[in-house]
């Protein structure tokens, strides 16, 4: 299995597949949390690599900040070498980053509206008491009901729920209630979500058998709130309880394919022990492409060969592009395969491709449209002759 100290490096990295892979390794598995080197990693390959923008600076949005990082951040976000997307993120980051260390320059940050529009959010959520904490979150939830999820302020809700977490100022037995009385026949609204978010948060190990059965789940959120969760709390209990839910869940794919999303980015031995054996048994094809994807993500040396023979055999493309999984894994690790140079030719061509492709966009005058104009059969021909339409050009339409 692959370290933290053995990847970080990677997240400076010029091949943007492998960078990619370094940043997810730490932002999928909330190794970030107290490691205040990852930020200037990810800052020196925003500088070395000013051409493109980065598409994946969002796993970076939670990555720990300190004066030195911050004041860097601001100076790229006043760069004119500086795309606008990439600005964007650097702004994000700010967001989530130790308010204190934002002083110094909320007279620049002031300018942008939305901005401070949220950092003010996160800032009287600090501010409140836990008994104001609790009913604004129970308030929220219940202003949620009957709204779609891209209605909800989410930054809000995420924020209110990270702070619960933060104190431990809610009940355990609150929370397992709440998660108990779960009925998919009825409509829970959004509190089951988010109730399940702050298990995660609280890192409640009792948690565990309501999580593993929020997999299942028909809902569009759920499942994968409850994965996050599961991720989040992140120990030998989890894999365990996870692995004989899977084993147990032989028909329901829905469920197996959510599962198969926590074993990876959870770091640990027995998570891989999982995924091989998982992945032996495996016979759903999107199924064991996750599961291959999860060996990459753990940094699997056992893992290499059958993954590599389902890359060979084929997998579901259409769900992710495990040759790029297997790539960053084998670069990271330092494992030789004959194939990766060929792999990155290919990734370097799909990128030009691409950005090709959106300078096609960006420079693609549309031609002015022409309005159609009808002609009756009966009318004088356009082209001038005196006949009837139907008689001249009309005759052969």
């Amino acid at each position: 299995m692959l370290t933290p100290e053995k990847v970080k490096p990677y997240i400076a990295h010029n091949d943007d597949v492998v960078s990619r892979a370094a940043l997810a390794y730490f932002a999928k598995s909330n190794l970030y949390e107290n490691d205040s080197m990852l930020m200037p990693l990810v800052l020196k390959k925003v500088q070395q690599d000013t051409e493109n923008e980065p598409l994946f600076l969002h796993l970076a949005y939670r990555f720990r900040q300190s004066a030195e990082s911050i004041q860097q951040v601001m100076e790229l976000v006043s760069s004119p070498r500086i795309g606008i997307n990439t600005k964007f993120h650097l702004t994000q980051m700010l967001l989530y980053s130790d308010l204190s260390l934002l002083e110094p320059y909320m007279n620049e940050l002031e300018q942008q509206q939305p901005f401070m529009s949220s950092l003010q959010k996160r800032k009287d959520i600090l501010n409140m008491t836990d008994d104001q904490l609790f009913q604004a979150f129970e308030q929220y939830l219940k202003d949620s009901n009957g709204k779609y999820y891209n209605e909800l302020d989410t930054f809000y809700g995420n924020t209110l729920v990270e702070e619960l977490g933060r104190r431990s100022c809610v009940e355990e037995d609150h929370i397992l209630r709440v998660l108990k009385s779960f009925n998919p026949d009825a409509d829970y609204g959004y509190e089951i979500i988010y109730y399940s978010q702050l298990a995660g948060e609280r890192r409640l190990e009792t948690a565990i058998p309501f999580l593993c059965g929020f997999l299942g789940a028909e809902d569009d959120l759920l499942p994968g709130k409850a994965a996050d969760a599961l991720v989040r709390i992140g120990t030998d209990a989890v894999v365990t309880a996870v692995t004989e839910h899977y084993l147990r869940n032989g028909e329901n794919e829905y469920f197996r394919l959510f599962a198969a999303d926590v074993f990876g980015k959870i770091k640990l031995p027995s998570s891989e022990a999982a995924l091989l054996e998982l992945l032996s048994k495996e016979k759903n094809l999107t199924t064991a492409t996750k599961l291959a994807d999860g060996l990459c993500e753990i940094g699997s040396l056992q893992g290499i060969p059958l993954i590599r023979r389902l890359v060979e055999a084929g997998y579901d493309q259409g769900y992710l592009n495990l040759k790029e999984s297997l790539y960053a894994h084998c670069i990271i690790s330092g494992q030789p395969l004959p194939e990766l140079e060929v792999w990155k030719e290919q990734f370097e061509q799909e990128r030009q491709l691409q950005r090709l492709k959106k300078l096609n966009e960006f420079f693609l005058i549309p031609a002015p449209q022409v309005r159609s104009v009808k002609i009756g059969r009966n009318d004088p021909c356009t082209c001038g002759s005196g006949k009837k339409y139907k008689k001249c050009c009309g005759s052969n339409t």
